[in-house]
């Protein structure tokens, strides 16, 4: 799905240079991220994965502009967020990227096509104006039948649905997905990664995927391995066997 290197002169969808993160200050201080520099090319599927603590979370965080790196940059588009402000930031945020978190973090009292209209509800733009787009995605998630249902009608795979869906409104150009499949069983997990899988190839997305699941990071174009902090591993077309084997050598060093 992703191309095998980047394209000569053109930018990554997202980079990070000497990224660092501490939390705390002096002897109290815990280092999350030690010093991390890596590039996710445009319209690549990348999963990270890491021994609890390791930083995957962090870094998806500061990938996200949900927090900022203590050193280092983090470029998304050629754009330094490190000098945005914070309403710039958020702006960014909502023009060019969709989150897909573990506990799908849906309103509860709203039906399943308000849950995917809130991005555009709390910009105040009307819903009418994303009528076409919000019957493409439940058409594409699977719930078209199940757009007038509350969140507690909805099975957990349907929720994540909707979530997926919520993410893909603007049409990002990056995905950002923490543990998407972390409160699901396989069989839903699978359907849920092979709608990630196929809205990355429709919508020509670059998804990056945090997960402690072998089998999510197997359907991935690269796998980025963190322990401490650091990168110490990436390869391409990994299978889930060969993952495991990778965490497990980490987790034991």
């Amino acid at each position: 799905m992703a191309p095998e290197k980047q394209r000569e002169n053109e930018s990554p969808a997202v980079e990070v240079l000497d990224l660092v993160k501490r939390h705390g200050e002096g002897t109290a201080a815990v280092t999350a991220l030690a010093g991390v520099s890596l590039a996710f090319p445009a319209g690549e599927f990348a999963a990270i994965m890491g021994p609890s603590g390791s930083g995957k979370s962090t870094l998806l965080h500061l990938l996200g502009g949900l927090d900022r790196p203590t050193e280092g940059k983090v470029v998304v588009g050629g754009q330094d967020l490190s000098g945005l402000s914070d309403r710039k930031l958020t702006l960014l945020r909502r023009q060019r990227m969709g989150f897909v978190f573990q506990f799908f973090n849906l309103i509860p009292t709203l039906s399943a096509e308000e849950n995917v209209l809130l991005p555009a509800l709390i910009s105040g733009e009307r819903p009418k104006e994303h009528e076409a787009r919000l019957a493409e995605l439940l058409d594409l998630v699977g719930l078209s039948g199940r757009r007038t249902h509350r969140p507690d009608e909805l099975s957990g795979g349907e929720q994540q649905r909707v979530a997926i869906a919520r993410a893909l409104l603007r049409n990002p150009d990056i995905i950002l997905a923490d543990e998407p499949t972390g409160n699901l069983d396989s069989r839903t997990g699978g359907e849920i990664l092979a709608l990630l899988e196929e809205s990355a190839q429709r919508f020509e997305q670059t998804i990056i995927m945090v997960t402690h699941d072998a089998r999510a990071a197997a359907s991935a174009d690269r796998v980025v391995f963190l322990s401490d902090g650091l990168v110490v591993d990436e390869a391409r077309s990994l299978g889930s066997e060969e993952i495991l084997e990778r965490i497990k050598t980490l987790e034991s060093a």
